[in-house]
């Protein structure tokens, strides 16, 4: 990598990264294990709760369909099969809950349609439980240049407001230079008011390459963010929420984790913000956010986030520190192989979706 000449911008570059944490390799921590508690399910990309519905699993299937899983039972709840495409990076990406799931049944959707654009829509449940199977509004549709880096996650906010990751709009260095655009969604973490009239996306974030995963931390008004990186680098983003501030700038495709991009530069006047962990592709090949546990089963693992890769299954967690950083990497001794989803359950204990088709949860070490 070389260095650069950056383009004016209103952080404060020239200082450069503070030094990352390294993770911990003497020895792996032990602070859960990961037991496999389903199998047989089709690419799941999510498993989490339902606000309500406290004895159930949900899971999204990335062909198309919508899953629940209770008392051993599984229950299609809607079937996109035919209004998906499916690639590798393509299908049915994301799922959020309304916070008054329970009594308005709304639920929000992101998947690829047929042409491989991004779609995201809001479902009514009917008496039965089950989904509408059409959609009551459309509320995103975006074209996709490439068939990767479609992003995926999708999740309520502590400010109410419902958010989105999308990629950089895919091929490799983001040739389209949709990241450092601001006039473009692409390469953003966004966000809308869903009970509005006439909902508008607002850039909160830019300069993401592929947020396939991200997690609030409502306590401090932060949110986590596993960006996929290129050639080399994983990164974890930590960022404080500041809707009165311009969005803030991850720096991709300038950045590559905290190494130089050549040819890359930085537009807008965005605060540029330095990941808090990175690892390299020794480790792994595409980063998994997850979540900063708040369980009440596993105590000495109170308020670490966890992360994982994709490719090698690998787990790591690390303890958040003031002034928005962090210390304490380790590496887990837990895997779980095609890590694709790290949610949680009803009771906010740990559980894992695998591209395998296997579904884990965290245990108490032992």
């Amino acid at each position: 990598m070389l260095a650069l000449g950056l383009a004016a911008c209103g952080s404060d570059e020239a200082s450069g990264p503070t030094p990352l944490p390294a993770a911990t390799e003497s020895g792996k921590a032990h602070h859960f294990d990961a037991e496999r508690i389903v199998t047989g399910l089709n690419r799941p990309t999510f498993v989490g709760a339902a606000p309500g519905d406290d004895r159930a699993l949900w899971v999204l299937e990335q062909p198309g369909r919508v899953v629940r899983l209770s008392g051993g039972r599984e229950q299609t709840m809607l079937d996109l099969s035919d209004r998906v495409r499916t690639g590798t990076e393509q299908g049915l990406l994301g799922i959020a809950f309304h916070p008054d799931f329970a009594r308005n049944g709304l639920v929000y959707l992101h998947w690829s349609d047929p042409a491989g654009d991004t779609r995201v829509a809001e479902f009514r449940s009917r008496k039965d439980g089950r989904l509408a199977s059409e959609p009551e509004r459309i509320l995103l549709a975006v074209d996709q240049p490439e068939e990767n880096h479609n992003g995926g996650q999708l999740a309520f906010g502590p400010d109410g407001r419902l958010y989105l990751g999308l990629g950089d709009g895919g091929g490799a260095f983001d040739p389209h230079r949709m990241a450092q655009d601001k006039g473009q969604l692409l390469g953003k973490l966004i966000s809308l008011d869903v009970e509005a009239r006439r909902p508008i996306w607002r850039i909160e974030l830019y300069g993401l390459r592929n947020p396939w995963r991200f997690a609030f931390d409502t306590a401090l008004g932060e949110v986590w963010i596993g960006d996929v990186g290129q050639d080399e680098i994983e990164e974890v983003n930590r960022v404080q929420l500041e809707p009165d501030e311009p969005p803030k700038n991850l720096g991709w495709s300038a950045y590559e984790g905290d190494d130089s991009v050549d040819g890359g530069t930085l537009h807008g006047d965005g605060e540029l913000i330095w990941p808090v962990a990175t690892y390299t592709h020794d480790d792994g090949c595409s980063i998994t956010g997850g979540v900063v546990y708040g369980g009440a089963l596993l105590p000495a693992f109170n308020r670490r986030y966890i992360y994982g890769d994709f490719c090698s299954g690998t787990l790591w967690s690390l303890e958040g520190t003031p002034g928005g950083r962090a210390d304490d990497v380790r590496r887990e001794r837990a895997r779980v192989p095609g890590l694709t989803h790290i949610g949680v359950d009803a009771r906010g204990e740990l559980v894992f979706a695998a591209g395998t088709g296997d579904l884990y949860r965290a245990t108490p070490p032992g």
